[in-house]
């Protein structure tokens, strides 16, 4: 007899994962018990089965296993171990639905799980189109409005026909989503195309993808991945697109039919509530959670208020009756799902406040140091957003925060962009470029920068222009430009680069970056004859890392640095993400809090837990 117990730690909670395990206490055949380490708190999780029971026995629980744990996002490790004695119990599991609102009421687990999926999805099922299809484990079958309830498959299959000969089609859902064959016109600003992959088995012919990112679209939650088309790909030509598989009951039945039908992916548009993921530092991590409504709950160290609103997010927090370790239940949730409006609400009025940036970086450090010690100590972050400030903040011994970067906020078009690159030292080298690409040099002219410009996109793009990638005849909005170096630098596969300057400004407040040095340094190796755009682009991500690495080592030798954090939407750049990894991670601990956004509900949550003397606060 051997006592062996099945491990699938996550980093943050999996109700599937939850639910499968208080049905295996269910498992007549052995006896079995269960449980999760670290449960309903931030930071990583295990959920563990535990059983005792002969070889054979056990092989057979293992397969059973390996059948019903579908691959979650979330899941950063799974293993099998022999254990001395079960440390688990038969208590069953309690998991919060961080999923829509719909689902917490209906207490679905999931859409479709391995026990429906097979049935009602696979066109060679005898049940296939069966949308209401009952199923005893993920109760799918509960998010389905009366109208979806009652369609048959010879609806899906009218669909589907009236896509093939219409090119558009609206789906009357509450979520509103419109399939089209080709992109949409209306493509909302900031937004890059998405796809619905109707055949995965030709995923790869259309995408570059790594292993990871495969089983990220495969996953339980179906998110929307970046991905980037394959090289001089004829119908796929934007830079980079966010692709998802079916994702509920009717859009697994109808990507089905128009699989069979040779349709391979569809542009989609709509609130679907896809989470945008992005690879973080060896692991997915969610961009935003905006426009998806959901409800987190944690436990969690005892904040300096218990209540706040902040950039559309409601935090709150409430002592648990009876403990003594000041720990309590956080609640955080979308404004607009919020029940009170008697919440405090804060609100940045400076500029130069770097409020934003506390927050984020008292969220990353709950599932670190906080979490023990209520307060963040000799810590920095590194917090790169679109629409927020991007900055580096820093916090001592004491827990004092200080502003140490912040990116400088560049003109909005590219008249006032020549012209200061031609005011600067950088004169030289942007004459040369007018004398020598002078188209590239009127599409610079023609550049106009909408929203927020001090932040990475707003650099990528007009260095985009300055490569020469922009290759279409028509103006291009920040966000394509964007793409279209974040795409060149992903096509880079050379182990050297040049190195491109990010030279420090000292203002009187905190340091800054010259970016016309920076865009004059691009110039440089482009005139200098550095035609390949993938090199340079590259060498702007692995620079900037390599910059970022310096100068947290000077913060380093002043106060100590124990940890760095990382947060923000900008960090959905792949190449960016992976060049810090290898440039900080390997002198400093990198901390990224899984369980809430990159950009998003988290700065709801450190505002709980940010000192009052940096907030403007109005009741």
């Amino acid at each position: 007899m051997k006592n062996i117990r099945f491990d699938f730690t996550c980093s943050r909670q999996v109700p599937l994962y939850a639910h499968l395990c208080n049905q295996y206490l269910n498992y007549d055949a052995l006896n079995i018990t269960i449980g999760c380490d670290n449960q309903n708190h931030f930071g990583s999780q295990t959920y563990f089965i535990e059983a005792q029971g002969e070889q054979a026995q056990l092989e057979q629980l293992a397969d059973a296993i390996a059948a019903d744990f579908l691959i979650s996002a979330w899941l950063i490790d799974s293993g099998i171990k022999v254990i001395d004695e079960p440390t688990g119990s038969k208590a069953l599991l309690t998991y919060s639905q961080a999923v829509s609102s719909q689902a917490s009421a209906t207490q679905a687990i999931a859409p479709f799980c391995q026990q429906c999926y097979p049935l009602l999805g696979d066109n060679q099922s005898a049940k296939f189109g069966t949308i209401d299809l009952a199923c005893p484990c993920c109760k799918g079958e509960n998010l389905l409005t009366a109208e979806q309830k009652a369609l048959t498959l010879s609806d899906i299959k009218a669909m589907a026909q009236n896509l093939l000969t219409q090119g558009t089609l609206t789906l009357n859902t509450p979520d509103s989503i419109s399939l089209s064959l080709t992109p949409f016109t209306n493509t909302p600003l900031g937004e890059r195309p998405q796809l619905l992959i109707c055949n995965p088995n030709t995923l790869n012919a259309h995408f570059c993808l790594k292993d990871h990112q495969v089983l990220g679209l495969s996953s339980i939650e179906k998110p929307l991945i970046c991905a980037r088309p394959t090289q001089e790909h004829s119908k796929l030509t934007a830079p980079l697109y966010d692709i998802c598989f079916a994702y509920s009951r009717v859009i697994l039945v109808l990507a089905e039919v128009l699989r069979q039908k040779g349709i391979d992916w569809v542009y989609i548009q709509g609130a679907h509530q896809r989470p945008k993921l992005a690879w973080v530092d060896g692991a997915w991590a969610q961009v935003s959670s905006e426009g998806i409504a959901t409800v987190k709950q944690f436990i969690a160290p005892e904040p300096l208020r218990e209540k706040v609103s902040f950039e559309g997010y409601q935090a709150q927090w409430q002592a648990i009756k009876r403990s003594r370790t000041h720990q309590g239940e956080l609640i955080v949730a979308a404004l607009s799902d919020a029940q009170s409006n008697e919440h405090l609400t804060l609100n940045i009025t400076h500029s130069e406040d770097h409020t934003f940036t506390d927050c984020v970086l008292l969220s990353a450090l709950l599932n670190g140091k906080l979490a023990n010690q209520k307060q963040a100590k000799n810590a920095a972050i590194i917090y790169f957003s679109h629409t927020r400030p991007s900055q580096i903040v820093t916090c001592d011994k004491k827990g004092d925060t200080e502003l140490f970067f912040a990116l400088p906020e560049l003109p909005d078009n590219g008249y006032e962009i020549f012209h200061q690159l031609d005011c600067s030292p950088q004169k030289m080298v942007a004459q040369k470029f007018k004398s020598l690409f002078p188209d590239d040099y009127l599409k610079l002219l023609s550049l106009k920068l909408s929203g927020r410009r001090d932040n990475l996109q707003s650099l990528w793009a007009i260095a985009a222009i300055l490569m020469g990638l922009n290759h279409s005849e028509e103006t291009q909005s920040q966000q394509i430009l964007s793409d279209a170096l974040m795409a060149a630098a992903m096509r880079y596969q050379g182990a050297n680069a040049p190195r491109i300057d990010y030279p420090l400004t000292k203002g009187e407040a905190h340091r800054s970056l010259n970016w016309c040095k920076t865009l004059g340094t691009v110039l440089s190796f482009r005139i200098a004859g550095n035609d390949d755009p993938s090199q340079l682009a590259f060498a702007m991500q692995d620079s900037l890392a390599d910059y970022l690495a310096n100068w947290l080592e000077h913060i380093d030798l002043n106060i100590g640095l124990q940890q760095i954090a990382l947060a923000g939407d900008e960090l959905a750049n792949e190449t960016l993400c992976k060049r810090i990894s290898l440039r900080l991670g390997k002198n400093f601990p990198l901390v990224i809090n899984r369980s809430l956004d990159l950009d998003g509900d988290n700065l709801a949550v450190g505002a709980l837990y940010a000192k009052q003397r940096q907030l403007n606060e109005q009741r």
